[in-house]
């Protein structure tokens, strides 16, 4: 806990809002996973475009497609099926198959490793809080398991802007009908998750599993843990 910071400030708490991407689980090993399996989809499928391409010269051209629509880039479903589509129709292959594609990738990205403890820390949590999950990625918390935790989902997309922006929390504390200091934001990263729900003056835990150092050009979080657990045991102070 912040050495400015009070136990009141956690009895105003009626709600809970979580990141997901390194957060409740690391990204990196799925997203590999992910791009391993669309990979190998395009061998069996579309080999023409293997013959070419290598999964390092796929991500060089998966930054042209962001740089050609960066409208679509607040929305990483819509710019990867954007980048899909124009992948495919690039080596003339039907684009509806970008749908194929992506569902291939989307089940790999969804097979996360939660860490230790997620589980038990949503059924503790969810006997006194609100639960409610604020993403710029795109998980599919069905097949991961833990969609029952959450009252609400919130993921970034084309009308939704992606944290830092202040669309998802002032979404979350409307649908919640609750003040901005009812609801408490868990994120690993500093600026979209604890900057940004400071910014609409939502409380801030940042969870530092690391131990790295707080940017010192940033506000400081109202509360900072380690570990999964320590979560809990924040309420039990």
């Amino acid at each position: 806990m912040s050495p400015d910071q009070s136990p009141n400030m956690l009895s105003r708490i009626q709600a809970i809002s979580f990141d997901l991407d390194d957060t409740l689980w690391d990204c990196a090993p799925a997203i590999r996973n992910a791009e391993k399996a669309l990979y190998e989809w395009h061998k069996q499928k579309t080999p023409a475009i293997t013959k070419v391409h290598s999964p390092e010269s796929l991500m060089e051209f998966r930054k042209e497609v962001r740089a050609a629509y960066p409208e679509l880039t607040r929305c990483v479903t819509a710019i990867r099926k954007q980048g899909l589509k124009t992948l495919l129709l690039e080596y003339g292959y039907p684009e509806e198959w970008a749908e194929e594609a992506f569902a291939v990738f989307y089940k790999a990205r969804s097979e996360v490793v939660l860490y230790e403890g997620v589980i038990d820390m949503l059924d503790r949590l969810n006997q006194t809080f609100r639960l409610a999950a604020i993403t710029n990625g795109n998980a599919d918390l069905q097949s991961i398991g833990i969609e029952k935790h959450f009252e609400r989902i919130y993921a970034a997309n084309l009308t939704l802007l992606e944290k830092p922006a202040p669309d998802m929390f002032h979404q979350c504390l409307a649908d919640m009908d609750i003040p901005a200091d009812a609801l408490l934001h868990i994120g690993d990263n500093p600026v979209t998750d604890v900057h940004g729900a400071a910014a609409v003056g939502v409380q801030t835990l940042w969870f530092n599993p690391y131990n790295h150092d707080w940017p010192e050009h940033l506000e400081p979080p109202n509360f900072e843990v380690q570990a999964i657990p320590d979560v809990v045991t924040l309420f039990q102070q």
